[in-house]
């Protein structure tokens, strides 16, 4: 009887947790953590487990990894090496506005792999709604290839979203396994998306006249963006250095960590300082997740969920695949993302055995939780920052109901593109 309880008080916590956190006027981190201390409370004396057990259940390395991405970013941004980058790409475009399309909108899609959709979006949609401007051309076909493909990006490393993070370090993914498992999706994937926007939306542009290239070459330069050329050097050699390390190393957050501390010594960077201004609101977040999914595998609510799911779930992988594919991908559209993937992983654990999920369940994940996201606005962040800047720079064309009907059809095909490559990737890759 009292099971029962302790069942249904994290369950209702968990989604009172989910509608808070798309208001973004409401503390939903404050009410996380108490809703998690209450689970805790609750279940630890219904079945007699001491808080510190409770603690056994949060996952501390995904944690030190995005605290020390986030300084690794934040140090580098200072720099403003990926400002410079974009700037560069306009001299090297030498303006012509397609060109410039297809070049920008690749560079996001590989940045957004290595760091978060939303610091994509932060420096890359001003620069490029600017830069338009100056051309007299409507910025709103580079924002829509900017929220298809940054998206795109982020399914390619293990480290780009703290989604990966978490599905990663479950099911022990490394860097190798992201390049062996989606180059022949992400690379296709990012081109057709490109050749589509173009089609339906760019070429019906005019270009710009040759003056206006002119003067975006002359106030646009990316040598203007380099305030201390030493520091801009060394720190683009750091963070190239830390990617490196991810590839060659097993153990990214150790990566991550030692990459942070360093660059902010050379950087002569306080860490705590630095430590402060960095996001910890997701790290509050996660841990306060952890906690109330913790008690979800103690009471029993993961079992009788994945009993449910498990009956959807057929003993064929690939259909099994595409069902997980097609589950987590309209969740993670109205749902977060962080915790759909973190049910997701409890889900798939207890339905097959920790270290028994077949790969291309988890290959499916990994694309429904990135991919999935599009279907609405609001289901992924980047596509929010890049709503708000469209309506604080005026871009008409790319509001809410447009964005919403176009990247509906866009995550459409993608999903579509993307259950023919895992029916595929089973038959040649068994």
């Amino acid at each position: 009887m009292y099971e029962i309880v302790s069942i249904i008080l994290s369950v209702v916590l968990f989604i009172i947790i989910m509608i808070i956190f798309t208001n973004k006027r409401v503390d939903y981190v404050a009410f996380t953590i108490l809703s998690a201390v209450i689970a805790c409370v609750i279940t630890g004396g219904i079945f007699s487990i001491s808080f510190t057990e409770f603690l056994t259940y949060i996952e501390f390395e995904p944690l030190f990894f995005i605290i020390s991405m986030q300084i690794i970013v934040a140090i580098t941004e200072e720099s403003r090496i990926f400002r410079w980058v974009v700037l560069k790409t306009l001299h090297w475009t030498k303006a012509d506005h397609r060109k410039f399309f297809f070049l920008i909108c690749i560079i996001a899609s590989m940045t957004s792999a290595i760091v978060s959709d939303i610091t994509v979006g932060i420096i890359f949609v001003p620069l490029v709604i600017r830069a338009c401007k100056i051309l007299k051309i409507n910025p709103a076909p580079y924002l829509f290839g900017l929220s298809f493909t940054i998206n795109i990006g982020s399914i390619y490393t293990p480290f780009s979203s703290s989604e990966n993070i978490l599905i990663a370090n479950a099911f022990s993914l490394d860097f190798s396994y992201f390049i062996i498992n989606f180059s022949l999706i992400v690379i296709p994937t990012l081109i057709y998306t490109l050749f589509l926007v173009d089609h339906f939306m760019l070429r019906k542009q005019e270009p710009p006249p040759e003056d206006y290239k002119l003067i975006l070459l002359d106030i646009m330069d990316p040598n203007i963006v380099i305030a201390n050329k030493k520091k801009f050097v060394l720190n683009s050699i750091l963070f190239v250095g830390v990617i490196i390390g991810f590839i060659i190393i097993p153990e990214a957050y150790i990566v991550a960590v030692v990459g942070a501390v360093i660059m902010c010594i050379v950087n002569r960077k306080d860490f705590t300082e630095i430590l402060l201004k960095t996001d910890l609101k997701v790290i509050a977040f996660f841990i306060g997740i952890f906690l109330l999914l913790g008690t979800m595998q103690i009471n029993g609510t993961f079992t009788i969920i994945g009993d449910f799911v498990g009956s959807f779930i057929s003993d064929n992988e690939l259909i099994a695949a595409i069902t997980v594919l097609m589950m987590i991908s309209v969740l993670s559209a109205f749902l977060a993302q962080i915790p759909t993937a973190l049910v997701f992983i409890t889900l798939m654990q207890n339905i097959y055995g920790i270290g028994q999920v077949p790969n291309l369940v988890i290959m499916a994940m990994l694309l429904g939780i990135n991919i999935g996201s599009n279907f609405l606005p609001q289901g992924a962040a980047c596509d929010l920052i890049t709503l708000n800047l469209a309506e604080k720079h005026g871009v008409s064309d790319f509001n809410y109901k447009s964005l919403l009907k176009y990247g509906s059809m866009m995550t459409l095909v993608h999903i579509g593109v993307s259950i023919l490559y895992l029916t595929l990737f089973s038959l040649f890759f068994p």
